[in-house]
């Protein structure tokens, strides 16, 4: 998540069908955070919510970890 009061934290969501598209959440203080970018792996997909108080580099930051988390993920799948 990117800004609010859980800016920097993960969370995983199982959804049951492949490349679903994010939904919405809540965060703790109540608003609104919505999917602003994601990737699709082959075994999960990842994305950024965005909280409506969220500066551009939390945003920054968060989408420099999605991208970093799916090149490690990339990294395990092809054994490298």
């Amino acid at each position: 998540m990117a800004g609010g009061p859980q800016d920097g934290q993960r969370f995983r969501r199982d959804f049951y069908a492949p490349r679903a598209t994010p939904p919405a959440m809540r965060a703790s203080d109540g608003k609104v955070c919505c999917p602003v970018a994601v990737r699709n792996l082959d075994e999960a997909s990842l994305c950024v919510v965005v909280h409506p108080q969220a500066r551009d580099e939390e945003i920054e930051r968060a989408i420099d970890g999605m991208v970093a988390a799916a090149a490690a993920q990339g990294r395990r799948n092809s054994g490298n």
